[in-house]
């Protein structure tokens, strides 16, 4: 009867971790910041830039690039924390309730 219950929780859980990390992956889908797109503006002058002068498109592209890599990291940690740690408390307590 006990192997029963573990058998059938353990299903549950792996039906609601599947649910969960496909609604996380659908939620940040629809939130994932866009990648930079330069804008199609000229400077006044054609003379090529300084190694040590600013290039705001460089640094736009950059952040972008970064709000994406942290966008991506907090998903996997939110998709994949939860279902481990309800993981773990439903087989300790599986293991709490064989004793009796």
């Amino acid at each position: 009867m006990a192997l029963r219950v573990a058998r059938g929780l353990f299903r549950l859980w792996l039906i609601l971790s599947v649910l969960w990390i496909g609604g996380v992956g659908y939620v940040t889908w629809q939130t994932f910041p866009e990648e930079y797109v330069p804008s199609e503006r000229r400077e006044l002058s054609d003379a090529p830039k300084s190694a040590d002068e600013f290039d705001p498109d460089k640094y736009l592209a950059f952040k972008a690039a970064e709000d994406r890599r942290s966008a991506i990291w907090c998903a996997s940690l939110v998709a994949l924390v939860p279902p481990a740690f309800l993981l773990a408390l439903g087989s300790a307590l599986v293991w709490a309730f064989r004793g009796f």
